[in-house]
This record gives structure tokens, sequence and C-alpha cells, in this order.
């Protein structure tokens, strides 16, 4: 994980942190229907909501604790999609990382239906 710290204000810098977007999703990137370009992305999109609500269950506050920033790719050899946040404090990163549950599971059918299923336990 690389470390980067982006100015924000004239005072106030935000550390870079990327969460690997599999712990936080298995939703399939696009549905099973025809689609094209309009048919992609489902993936991120969930993964980006599950760290914010996450991060807004830990009492993190968003544009001022932390932002979404970009996706990207993890820097080891496995290459996985990121989601990468701007937050304010160190500590935030170790909150996320111990608090992210992914025990949805979200299923999609032949004819475009999207499914939640919980996990069993």
């Amino acid at each position: 994980m690389s470390v980067r710290m982006e100015r924000m204000d004239h005072t106030q810098y935000m550390k870079e942190i990327q969460i690997k977007q599999k712990r936080a999703t298995t939703r399939m990137g696009h549905l099973p229907i025809e689609g094209g370009g309009l048919n992609a992305g489902y993936d991120t999109v969930d993964a980006v909501a599950n760290i914010c609500t996450t991060a807004g269950n830990l009492g993190m506050k968003y544009g001022k604790d932390f932002i979404w920033a970009y996706t990207g790719y993890s820097d080891d050899d496995a290459m996985d999609d990121t989601i990468t946040l701007l937050v304010k404090d160190d500590k935030y990163e170790s909150f996320l990382h111990l608090a992210l549950q992914n025990s949805h599971r979200i299923k999609h059918t032949n004819d475009g239906t999207v499914k939640l299923t919980k996990e069993r336990a």
C-alpha cells in the first residue's frame, strides 16, 4: 500500500488509503443481460457504498473525515481492484480495515433481477 498525502486546503492534509474492492463486495460487475457500457461498474458502486456506510457507522463524516478519491489497482503482484479514500487521520485506516464486513450476498438472475441474500452464520 502506498502512502500519499493530499492537500485539501491551506492547512489540512489527508492520507490516501486503499481498500481491496473484494473485501467490500461480492457483487458481479455487470448484470447478465445486454446493456453494453451502461451495464458495468456495479461491483465498484457496491464496494464504495459499503465502505462509506461502514465509515459513517464509525462516526466518520463524509467530506470532513474522509472522501472517496478514485478506484485503482493494488500495488502487489495481484493487481486487485481497489477503492482509494482520502482520510483525515491515520487512525481511520485501522478503524475501516477492522470494521469492514462483507457478509451480504447479492445475486443476479438471468433476467436482470437483483436479489439481496444473507450469508449463513
